[in-house]
């Protein structure tokens, strides 16, 4: 989506600042926006080094059209509006940064109209009652995601963050930020698809996986962003070994910005829309049948019933604790 002139108006050079280069955007969204819990999502998959998340705030560096740079998104109640910090000095390119930050926090859409659909679901109706305004965090690259989602396949979220960071270390290029936490750029698939993943912990299907998806996107056989047709992506995508529709799903929802995928397969989904009961969990395919009434917004009841499930969980254990 391009700017337009409205949209550089509140794009300004922060002069007072220490920082080269930084600028201030402030977006405006249609709320409600449910963004304590896009940030919870956010921090729970981090890339340590690459990203930072504090209670209101998410920070990460990034590389566009060969710059690289860094910026920090600030939040706060009682605003429909939040404010970027963009440190980026290829102002030419600075539109499409601001895009890119925009599809991060899901930022475009009318998350009312999401909810009013969903919420004509007698499953769905509570829980939409109970977190409304959730939206879909997007991710700042492609490549990036697809690493971290082939990485957390079959492992925690813990140990596929402890491995993506390894590569990052690794093959991610040094970078020094006013943000102490930021010490990364994360690798480029150029780069990837010729490195070592070996002696990292990392299995050798999925840092084939990982490589293959570098190679297609290096040659330019394959995009992971907004412009990519999702039922072309799903096919390639699901052609490389070590791959599965799951996470083919996962990536088309936030590196696509797909807003109807759907991982039926996903264990905790199931769960969640079986209202935890687990002698009697809906199969894979028995969600999808369910699932559709949810559609052209899937990814939206995604996001709700992880939500639901997440908030169960904690109630369960506060019980178990007390």
């Amino acid at each position: 989506m391009l700017l337009n002139s409205d949209d550089y108006k509140s794009a300004r050079m922060n002069r007072d600042s220490r920082e080269s280069r930084l600028i201030e955007f402030t977006f405006s969204y249609l709320p409600p926006f449910d963004w304590r819990s896009m940030l919870a999502f956010l921090n729970y998959r981090s890339i340590p080094g690459v990203e930072h998340i504090t209670e209101n705030s998410y920070s990460r560096t990034i590389r566009h059209d060969g710059t690289e740079g860094d910026f920090r998104v600030d939040f706060e109640d009682g605003t429909n509006q939040v404010r970027a910090y963009i440190n980026y000095s290829n102002t030419r390119r600075l539109s499409s940064v601001i895009d890119r930050i925009r599809s991060i926090f899901d930022l475009h859409i009318d998350s009312s109209l999401i909810d009013r659909h969903l919420a004509r679901d007698k499953l769905l109706q509570p829980m939409v009652k109970q977190f409304p305004g959730l939206r879909v965090p997007g991710c700042w690259d492609g490549f990036e995601l697809a690493v971290r989602a082939i990485l957390g396949q079959q492992v925690s979220v813990k140990s596929a963050s402890t491995l993506v960071a390894r590569i990052a270390d690794r093959y991610g290029k040094a970078y020094k930020s006013a943000i102490p936490e930021l010490t990364h750029v994360f690798p480029s698939a150029a780069t990837l698809a010729e490195g070592n993943l070996s002696q990292m912990g990392i299995i050798n299907q999925r840092m084939a996986a990982i490589q293959s998806v570098a190679r297609l996107i290096d040659e330019g056989h394959l995009r992971i962003d907004s412009t990519s047709n999702a039922e072309t992506f799903m096919q390639l995508i699901c052609e490389i070994k070590g791959i599965g529709e799951w996470t083919a799903h996962y990536i088309a929802m936030r590196g696509l910005n797909n807003p109807d995928a759907f991982p039926y397969s996903d264990l905790i989904l199931r769960r969640a829309a079986s209202q935890g009961d687990k002698s009697n969990t809906l199969t894979g395919r028995q969600l999808l049948a369910r699932g559709i009434p949810w559609q052209p917004w899937r990814s939206y009841a995604v996001i709700l019933l992880w939500r639901y499930y997440q908030h169960t969980q904690q109630i369960l254990g506060s019980q178990i604790r007390s």
